[in-house]
Order: C-alpha cells, then sequence, then structure tokens
C-alpha cells in the first residue's frame, strides 16, 4: 500500500508538468466527459500527439512491457504482427503493429490512461456511449505504464507506407510562391523539437562525428537539414530529412539500422512528433525575399 501511494504521489508531480488545467478527480468508475473525436488518417496528419497537453513519460523498458502487455491482457483485444497470441482480423482495438512509428510516447500514455480523451473513429473502437472500447487500467503501476510506452514505441518496423499514406498533399492556405530551388527529394520526414538541457554541444558533435554519415550512408536519403525557428512559440528546431522515394523511405524506417539510427537522434532531443511531407515543408521564397 506504501508502495502505491508513493507511486501515486509521483504520477500525479508528472501530470503537474502539463500544460492543461487536469480536471477534477473523478469518482471511481466515472471517465468523465468523452474528449475530442477524430479519424485514424486525421490523427496521423497531425503527428499522432495528445491534442491539448504535454507531459514527459519516464524511461521503460521494452522487454519488460512486452510481458506487461501480456500480463495486463492487451493482446486480447490489439493485434501485433509477428507476437504470438494477439487478436486477429476480429480484434475490438486498432492494430499496433509500427504504431512505434507514428506516435511520440505522450500519446501511448494518454491512451492508456484517459482512452476517451481522443476519440479515433474505427469498426467498435467507440462504444454505443459515445466512449472508448478501450479498458481503464487504475491499478497500473507507473512503472508498468513506462514499460508499456516503451515497448509500444519499440513497435517500428512496417511503419513507413502507413506514414506516406498519411503524408499531407501539399497545403495551400492562401496562394505561395513555389521552391525555386530544385531538390531529388519527393518525399521529407520532418521532426520538431527542443533539444534537451545541456545536450546542445554533444548533439553538434555526435552529427558531425557520426550522425551526418550514418544518414547519408542510407540508399536514398538526399540530405538532412536543420532550421531554427524563434518566431513562434513552441519547439525551435525542425530536422527535415528528404528521400528520393516512397521505396527509399520505407527502407530507411524498416530497416533496423535506421531504427537505431533514429533512436540515438532522439537520445538529444526532447518530446517531438515525426510528419512526412511530399513538398518541401520549409523553403525560401525567391520572389518575396531581396539582399
Amino acid at each position: 500500500m506504501r508502495t502505491r501511494r508513493a507511486i501515486a504521489i509521483v504520477f500525479s508531480l508528472v501530470l503537474a508538468h502539463c500544460r492543461r488545467e487536469p480536471a477534477a478527480t473523478p469518482a471511481p468508475g466515472d471517465r468523465g466527459r468523452p474528449g475530442t473525436r477524430v479519424s485514424m488518417a486525421e490523427l496521423h496528419r497531425t503527428g499522432g500527439v495528445p491534442l491539448s497537453w504535454r507531459f514527459t513519460v519516464p524511461p521503460g523498458d521494452a522487454a519488460a512491457g512486452r510481458r506487461a502487455f501480456v500480463d495486463v491482457g492487451c493482446g486480447s483485444c490489439h493485434r501485433v504482427e509477428g507476437e504470438p497470441g494477439t487478436a486477429t482480423d476480429e480484434r475490438r482495438g486498432p492494430d499496433l503493429t509500427a504504431m512505434g512509428s507514428h506516435h511520440p510516447a505522450e500519446y501511448f500514455a494518454e491512451s492508456i490512461l484517459t482512452p476517451d480523451a481522443v476519440l479515433v473513429d474505427g469498426p467498435g473502437w467507440i462504444g454505443p456511449d459515445g466512449r472508448s472500447t478501450m479498458p481503464a487500467y487504475p491499478d497500473l503501476t507507473l512503472r508498468q505504464l513506462a514499460d508499456l510506452v516503451a515497448y509500444l514505441k519499440s513497435l517500428r518496423a512496417g511503419g513507413a507506407a502507413e506514414m506516406a499514406a498519411a503524408a499531407p498533399s501539399p497545403r495551400l492556405p492562401s496562394e505561395v510562391p513555389p521552391p525555386t530551388t530544385r531538390s531529388d527529394a519527393t518525399l521529407y520526414y520532418v521532426q520538431v523539437y527542443d533539444v534537451l538541457a545541456g545536450e546542445l554541444g554533444n548533439f553538434q558533435d555526435w552529427f558531425r562525428d557520426e550522425g551526418a554519415r550514418a544518414f547519408l550512408a542510407h540508399d536514398g536519403v538526399v540530405g538532412v537539414d536543420t532550421w531554427i525557428d524563434l518566431t513562434r512559440d513552441g519547439a525551435a528546431f525542425a530536422t527535415v530529412i528528404g528521400f528520393r522515394d516512397e521505396a527509399a523511405l520505407k527502407g530507411f524506417l524498416d530497416d533496423p539500422a535506421g531504427v537505431a539510427l533514429g533512436t540515438r537522434f532522439d537520445d538529444f532531443i526532447g518530446p517531438h512528433i515525426h510528419r512526412v511531407f511530399r513538398q518541401p515543408p520549409v523553403y525560401r521564397a525567391d520572389a518575396l525575399s531581396a539582399r
């Protein structure tokens, strides 16, 4: 009992960093009001992140999370390709195969803790009461949560095709000039983030000595550019990896070496999203520029 109370206190401190004011604590069995309702395609287009809040998930152990996935019974509703005992095509929840390529850790934590926060339209995923069919797990410990999230984040291989399918077409909120600099890239893999405190020097050293060479060694990687945007609130760094075509992106994301490289990159940066664009996401408008 004392251990569980300590875990609850620690978890309360973690949630205290959320930007959104928490709602009043519901009574046991009361999940509160359902939240935003979106399609899976809409969720992927917005980066698959919690729509209105952020917090930091403690590091977890993916192997322990795989065991927790079985122990908690997640496989009775969710399919994971290659994992024995997970649900068949008659599953009641989303297929989790390659979901680690689509969403940051915060999304998985929110989905487990407050499944009604974002309601994803799908076959049998929303009940007749307008709530998610995903059950709540009030006895889940912080350790189990962190491990489960680490396991879900590890489910990356095979996700490239779905990411490319969710890539937005050219977005023109108003008429804009086209890029004037030709690129051999047709797909752009984008991360927006802030570097962890005290890690900028290490990040730059790693990228200079190892990271840049490792990215460019992958067939079909056209280039890596990082932009700094101080004109708006939020994360200031945006790294854009250009790929020759969809096959090149798939090869990178499905290659264990590509996954390991992305994981190493993520060691230096804070929470972020992954998005894929079919046009240069950032470029200089020469027609509106002068020197």
